[in-house]
């Protein structure tokens, strides 16, 4: 057997686009066949301004924490899988990216699921959908099921636009540092 090729392969933004509309889909068919139907799954809890605002500080303060110990080996391991995950990726494909799947996984994940089956077992599902063929990167679903513990809270504080700011913010800052660091 010869060695294993630990190079990860550069994943095209319109595949990742993909695989969120699919999770859009179902996220808004689950949501239609519930008792709140879909807007009332989508809905703000309390003022849109201040579930925004909650949304964009919750996703802000996450993206720092991650920042701040991003030099812990499997984070960096991760990082460096990531950024080369995205290389040749554009300024709108990381910014259509950041949107579609922060939208479309909280619309399923919060939306959906979490009003049903609670906080803890949604973060469960959430980590689950993080898991990638690697075991160096244990890390990922690990920082998915604190993440989706975080996300959760918030949504109970602000609903789904809530939630999905801060998914969205995290992602976007995210994916803005990996896209800078790639293309250094």
């Amino acid at each position: 057997m010869g060695a294993e090729n630990t190079t990860p392969r550069i994943i095209p933004a319109v595949v990742l686009l993909h695989q969120e509309g699919v999770v859009a889909v179902i996220a808004l068919v689950g949501l239609s066949l519930s008792a709140s139907g879909i807007w009332g799954g989508l809905a703000a809890r309390g003022p849109l301004p201040t579930a925004v605002l909650t949304g964009t500080l919750a996703g802000v303060g996450c993206f720092l924490v991650l920042w701040l110990i991003r030099y812990f080996r499997p984070l960096s391991e991760l990082e460096n899988w990531q950024r080369h995950m995205i290389h040749g990726w554009t300024v709108t494909d990381a910014a259509a990216v950041a949107v579609f799947s922060g939208l479309a996984e909280e619309a399923l994940i919060r939306g959906l699921l979490q009003p049903v089956i609670g906080l803890l077992p949604a973060a469960v599902v959430f980590a689950i959908l993080h898991i990638v063929p690697d075991r160096r990167l244990w890390m990922w679903p690990v920082l998915a099921l604190i993440l989706g513990l975080v996300l959760g809270g918030v949504y109970e504080l602000g609903g789904y636009p809530a939630a999905a700011t801060a998914h969205v913010a995290i992602n976007a800052l995210s994916l803005t540092r990996l896209k800078r660091l790639a293309d250094d």
